[in-house]
């Protein structure tokens, strides 16, 4: 901020006294309870909270948060408004294709006419339980259990 200002005041120095002096003096007003606003930009103003019971998060007690003052600051509609950015234009609305069948006049214009509307069909979308298939080659999901295998010497004792 202080080298935009010093770009247009000409002095590094003036340039920090200038913006020091505007913010003392909002400071001060908004810290005695003067509203201050700057037209276009916004509203200072001071907000007394009531003190009130709150919660220690960790361990759940009640604590008592005592009554304070607090600055708020309001944006005005230029501030609002630059920061919102431009509105993004609309896009114009394309007009639904005529019902009415025309015949191409040469074959050359008749694969323009069909290609265009080829391009303009949407693809078809599949459900969503057919998109989640696994591939063909993939291994089945080994079954949990407490089933012991046949193959598995484990849990099978001999025979003597």
């Amino acid at each position: 901020m202080v080298t935009l200002l010093e770009a247009r005041l000409g002095n590094r120095g003036a340039a920090v006294a200038a913006l020091d002096a505007v913010l003392d003096e909002i400071t001060h007003a908004v810290a005695s309870g003067e509203r201050v606003t700057l037209t276009g930009f916004g509203t200072f103003e001071r907000v007394e909270r009531p003190a009130r019971i709150g919660r220690n998060p960790r361990t759940g007690t009640a604590i008592e948060i005592p009554a304070a003052a607090a600055p708020r600051f309001r944006a005005g509609s230029s501030l609002r408004a630059a920061v919102a950015g431009p509105v993004p234009a609309t896009r114009p609305r394309v007009a639904a294709p005529s019902l009415v069948k025309t015949t191409a006049k040469s074959p050359a214009t008749a694969a323009v006419k069909n290609s265009a509307k080829n391009s303009a069909k949407t693809p078809v979308k599949r459900p969503a339980s057919e998109s989640a298939k696994a591939p063909k080659n993939a291994k089945p999901a080994k079954k949990s259990g407490s089933k012991k295998s046949a193959k598995s010497p484990v849990g099978k004792k001999k025979k003597k």
